[in-house]
């Protein structure tokens, strides 16, 4: 998803819409994506069954745990020694991703070997930061790790992490070239790498393609601007009751993200916060023009429902009435996967300018580990294209790795979407969050301060200078270095 970071939110349960949005805010974290905080969990021991499910994760029951061809894996180099792996957590997913990968790494009877051990039980992103820094603490810290763009920066900040770079520049099995770049920037800072994407994700418009068609709407593509889009969100909006018809949702209130609205504020060259990444802007214009721009579309313009309006209790069981006619969504499509009426993607519309969002899962080493030419080796595996046609295989979308994105495996032309290929060539165009401090609750504390607003009671300017202060200490609140 690509899900984000926390399962856990406090206070404003106003209405159902309200708390939609709220859990919404932890969409990536599943996806290794946002999670909620855990307390540091104990030692964790080796075992075959690593992982929790990442937000781009197929369900666990559908998945094979095939191994890999053998034949595709490069073999492990002159480094000797065994090396510790920990997964996102402990959803049998996980399981499927890892456990065939490490077997196949340690059939290669090499010199280096590799132990899992299952991530925190949360599953979530900042679960697997503080069970981490929980293992550093202890003096037992994993060589290797499952990561994601929500936590790294601070992982870095706390030195947890090892710069890759040098192997990068030595050693020719993995190039950074063979990744898409907006998913290897979630893991560069000042110019150094600390990371390997696994899989990232594009925000992309979904549309009803019948819905389109019944109200003489021409389907979206890349010229669409945002004033296009309006207008066919009020040519899809009418009816009363529960014959409604809604020409866009998704925006605020139930099957809502924190990070979609953000998309708009880029493009009209705003932005949550400063190049510091410590001062919030997000109540200043450009930025809080466009938040109310998308309250808008609730109380002005009527072309977005809103608490009891919405026509469902989550997103997948509104969009299968057909009722909407577009969303935005990351590139994981089990809301829409079982709709009987035909559906695609468009690039979101464009502003000033074209952007998109991405967020992206990853692997990284920890800085704590005691064999770095090791760890290397199973990092360097995982960055392999053997590892990235394994996980396509399982559903895991998208595949950072250029090819293995590109090929059938991922994209598959009798399965919707159609466009599939519109969210690779997304990531031209995409920018990751500024990620910084407590991120997860910065997109809750917005959220929530932003309810009022989509409820028309408040203006954007108002409810999101009002929390100015609250912010900006989130902002600056990293998680406690380990006490080695």
């Amino acid at each position: 998803m690509t899900a984000p970071l926390s399962n856990t939110t406090s206070g404003f349960s106003r209405r159902r819409a309200l708390a939609g949005v709220l859990g919404a805010g932890s969409i990536l974290a599943a996806c290794g994506g946002e999670a909620a905080p855990a307390a540091p969990a104990a030692k964790a021991e080796p075992t075959k069954a690593p992982v929790a499910s990442a937000p781009t994760a197929a369900p666990a029951a559908t998945i094979a745990a095939t191994k890999p061809a053998a034949t595709a894996v490069p073999a492990p180099a002159a480094a000797k020694g065994k090396v510790v792996f920990m997964t996102q957590g402990t959803d049998p997913a996980d399981e499927a991703r890892y456990k065939p990968l490490g077997e196949l790494f340690n059939d290669k009877k090499g010199s280096v070997t590799v132990d899992i051990i299952q991530g925190d039980a949360g599953g979530g992103a900042v679960n697997a930061q503080a069970k981490l820094i929980a293992l550093v603490a202890s003096g037992t810290a994993p060589d290797v790790f499952w990561t994601h763009a929500y936590i790294s920066p601070n992982l870095q900040k706390l030195n947890l992490l090892a710069d890759i770079s040098p192997y990068l520049a030595s050693d020719k099995d993995v190039k950074l070239t063979d990744f898409f770049e907006a998913a290897t920037k979630d893991y560069n800072v000042g110019g150094k790498q600390y990371g390997l994407p696994r899989e990232a994700t594009t925000t992309n418009l979904v549309y009803n393609k019948e819905l389109f068609a019944k109200n003489g709407v021409s389907l979206p593509d890349e010229s669409w601007t945002w004033e296009t889009y309006l207008d066919a969100a009020k040519k899809m909006t009418g009816g009363t009751g529960a014959q409604a018809t809604w020409g866009t949702a998704g925006w605020a209130g139930v099957g809502a993200a924190p990070y979609y609205p953000y998309i708009k504020v880029w493009q009209e060259g705003g932005d949550i916060v400063d190049a510091t990444r410590q001062k919030f802007t997000l109540h200043q214009s450009p930025a809080a023009d466009q938040m109310q721009w998308i309250a808008d579309l609730i109380n002005k313009q009527k072309v977005h429902p809103f608490g009891d309006s919405f026509p469902g209790q989550n997103m997948a069981e509104a969009w299968n009435t057909g009722r909407i006619g577009m969303v935005p969504s990351i590139s994981v499509y089990a809301n829409f996967s079982k709709a009987t009426f035909e559906w695609d993607i468009a690039p979101i519309p464009k502003g000033k300018s074209r952007v998109t969002r991405t967020a992206s899962a990853g692997h990284s080493m920890t800085a704590a580990g005691k064999n770095k030419d090791a760890a290397w080796e199973f990092l360097k595996f995982l960055g392999s294209k053997a590892a990235y046609e394994h996980w396509a295989k399982l559903g895991l979308t998208i595949p950072t790795h250029k090819d293995v994105a590109s090929s059938p495996l991922v994209l598959k032309p009798d399965t919707a979407p159609k466009n599939a290929k519109l969210a690779l060539d997304a990531f031209a165009y995409a920018k990751p969050e500024p990620i910084s401090g407590d991120w997860g609750n910065v997109g809750n504390e917005i959220t929530k301060a932003m309810g009022p607003v989509y409820e028309g009671k408040a203006t954007a300017k108002d409810a999101l200078t009002s929390i100015v202060g609250m912010i900006e200490g989130l902002l600056g609140k990293v998680p406690d270095a380990p006490k080695v």
